[in-house]
């Protein structure tokens, strides 16, 4: 008994330490991405064996419904994050609970929002899909407005830099959502059960972190004089903005071959694509944990380079490796992403996780403007985005061609954002004015 106290102290010394080192938040967000990637990737498949194949068809149609309107809603919790973020670093924490009542109030206005034009388009857009019952667009419309109000609580832990929890809460949310989908359907619920199981597992999820989070909304608050919803605006709409450029770039190359290309091509493409777009998706971890770091340091007025530097290290690290297992092994990685219909796609495979590779690299500079409050950069996005559709619409001899354009048009961007974050903190470190350093106006 006399050793418990110590020993807890020594455990709550190493929880602390990694909150504080740089690496161990990497590894922690990381593996709870790659762990709820993984749990996700695992309730298609068996929902694909519960589920009968039209069922399944509406479900996966649900789903990619569901991810391109939350891309946007992910604006929210960067928000949140930065100003979190800015809060901590000088100590102001009566501001972080004047953010968390503020925010709380408008994402519940939101939410109801969202959940009032689900009900009103159901009938319609369910007939445009073709959907077997419009009750699926409201359902999903329900877990559209949880997932609104859940961008608070976790933006808030991403902001205080409390990545155990967040790392915890992402995984909870994954572990319930298939265990929760699978008991509905077996229930004899189906589909309303599978798209409602995220409902379910995003509540639990917002119940818990709020527990934790209560002190913030108790007792009065002091007057923020410096915050100000306007404010708030103008940081979420280059946010938005910028996270609709990144999904552009990232995905509009399969929308353009399905139209250019035969069905069989096309159906190839999608198969690459599938293998290649894990490559993007890997460095998530990475990119959760510099937007606040790079935030705090800003707010304190300190130097941002070293945690770009090694940033870039970690996502270049994790990109090149996968990448290039792509490209040592391309049959092995056609065949696990699309089992004998992989031997079509061998030859495609390691030139898309290249592509995609450059791609989160770029990702994770756009983050890093944004946590600078840099707006100027989204118009290198956005010629970035017409010269890809255009490349594409103009080389389209073959597949390998298409990808060719992707990578020329990352690099692009790649190099031009390189410059950008690099001068501007030069010139932060020597005294100049950082505010627009080496940006385009906007």
């Amino acid at each position: 008994m006399r050793t418990a106290g110590p020993m807890l102290n020594r455990i709550k010394e190493f929880v602390s330490s990694l909150r504080k080192t740089l690496a161990a938040a990497f590894g922690i967000m990381m593996a709870a991405v790659v762990i709820s990637g993984a749990i996700n990737y695992l309730f298609n498949i068996v929902m694909n064996r519960l589920l009968e194949t039209d069922a399944f068809g509406d479900l996966y149609s649900m789903e990619t419904v569901f991810l391109i309107v939350t891309a946007c809603v992910l604006a929210a919790q960067t928000v949140v994050t930065k100003y979190v973020a800015e809060y901590e670093a000088t100590g102001e924490h009566g501001k972080t609970r004047v953010i968390a009542r503020s925010f709380s109030r408008w994402l519940l206005m939101a939410g109801a929002a969202v959940l009032a034009v689900s009900i009103a388009v159901a009938w319609p857009v369910a007939g445009v899909l073709n959907l077997e019952s419009p009750l699926y667009i409201v359902i999903l419309g329900t877990a559209v407005a949880v997932s609104v109000y859940m961008t608070l609580p976790c933006g808030v832990l991403q902001g205080e830099q409390r990545f155990l929890g967040l790392g915890a809460a992402i995984i909870g949310g994954a572990t319930l959502r298939i265990t929760v989908g699978v008991l509905l359907v077996l229930l004899g619920l189906g589909v309303y059960g599978a798209i409602g199981a995220g409902t379910v597992a995003a509540l639990v999820v917002i119940c818990v972190a709020m527990y934790f989070l209560r002190d913030l909304f108790k007792g009065p608050v002091e007057v923020n004089e410096d915050f100000h919803p306007a404010r708030a605006l103008k940081f979420f709409l280059p946010v938005a903005l910028a996270m609709f450029f990144i999904i552009l770039l990232s995905q509009m190359d399969v929308v353009l071959v399905k139209a250019m290309f035969s069905p069989s091509d096309a159906g190839n493409y999608s198969y690459a694509a599938l293998a290649g777009k894990a490559v993007l998706f890997l460095p998530e971890g990475i990119l959760i944990v510099m937007f606040p770091r790079v935030s705090e340091l800003r707010a304190k007025g300190e130097p941002t380079r070293q945690v770009l530097a090694l940033s870039l290290l970690a996502v270049s690290l994790l990109v090149v490796a996968v990448a290039g297992f792509y490209s040592i092994f391309p049959n092995f990685t056609a065949y696990f992403f699309a089992g004998e219909k992989g031997k079509e796609i061998a030859g495609l495979v390691g030139l898309f996780g290249f592509a995609m590779a450059i791609f989160a690299t770029v990702k994770l500079l756009a983050f890093y403007h944004l946590a600078l409050e840099k707006k100027g950069f989204i118009w290198l996005f956005a010629i970035a985005s017409v010269a890809e559709v255009a490349g594409i619409m103009l080389f389209h001899d073959s597949l390998r061609q298409v990808i060719l354009v992707m990578i020329s048009v990352g690099a692009f961007l790649l190099v031009t954002n390189l410059v950008l974050a690099f001068r501007e903190e030069a010139q932060a470190v020597g005294g100049g004015d950082s505010s627009e350093a080496g940006y385009l106006p906007i």
